[in-house]
Formats: C-alpha cells, structure tokens, sequence
C-alpha cells in the first residue's frame, strides 16, 4: 500500500540531524555514515539530496553524485514504519531523472551481499550486478556493486 501525500523535496541544511538520525537507524554501525562523512557527502560537488516527506515527517532520503556520464547513489534511506510503500521508488526515480538530465548514462551503487530486501528493490528497478567488491563493509563484509543504463534526455534521443 502507497502513501498519499508523499512530498519529495530538496533537502535543507537544518535536516541535517534528521537525515544523520534515519541513516543511523537503517544500517548497522560498521555501514552506517559517520556526522563528517554523511555531511561531506551532502556537500560535495555535483551531490544532491531528496528527502521524502509523509505528512509532515521526513520519512526517508537519497543522496546521489552525478560526475559527467556517471552517476552514484551514496545511500537510499527509508525509516522502518515507510518502507514497502513506494517511498524508497519513489526517491529513487527522481534521482534517476535527476542524473538522467544532467547528462548521466550509468548509475551505479554498492549494497551489502547480505541486504536482501536492498537487492529485490535494486533489481525491480532494473539494477545489475556488475561486480563484489571484497570487504568493502569491513573484514569480511562484501558489498555487491550494481549498475543501470539510464534513459538519454529527450533532446538526445
């Protein structure tokens, strides 16, 4: 069941503590985003943020960095009571759009071996494994790495 009335907007620097919050109550400590990391992201060039609203309530976030034909999703979080309601699809078309118009080709991403829940809603949007990135999580936590071809802008095709 989807909700209504969900708003996706840019994130604003006073979510901050939100946004550091949903991250450290979706992932265990050893994957979950330090303050200056999870910030650094938010900051960096070519890096954007949607945030999901639910009446009010940010209910959950992706952070993406677009570097010409490439595109890399840093994190899709969405809080436990949201999930299974299109929130997290509906964060992650946006940000595909998103990159898509800013002249990305491929988004990619990493996501632990053992998310299962994660890769189902990878692989329904149309997400590949292009590899297994070896310990990426830490001693002997692997990450698979997985890829999409995105739509060319209108004007290209």
């Amino acid at each position: 069941m989807a909700f209504s009335g969900i708003l996706l907007r840019p994130h604003h620097e006073s979510d901050f503590e939100t946004l550091y919050t949903i991250d450290q109550s979706c992932f265990p400590k050893r994957i979950a985003y330090g303050r200056y990391e999870l910030n650094s992201y938010l900051r960096s060039p070519g890096s954007r943020c949607t945030v999901a609203e639910v009446g009010g309530t940010i209910a959950g976030f992706i952070v993406t960095e677009c570097s010409g034909e490439l595109a890399h999703i840093i994190t899709l979080d969405v809080l436990e009571p949201y999930r299974r309601r299109s929130i997290g699809s509906r964060l992650l078309e946006s940000a595909e759009r998103e990159a898509a118009g800013q002249g990305a080709r491929l988004m990619y991403l990493e996501t632990a071996t053992t998310n299962k829940p994660a890769i189902a809603l990878w692989k329904k949007h149309g997400y590949r494994q292009s590899g297994v990135v070896g310990n990426y999580y830490g001693q002997g936590h692997d990450a698979l790495e997985m890829e999409k071809l995105l739509r060319p802008k209108p004007e290209d095709t």
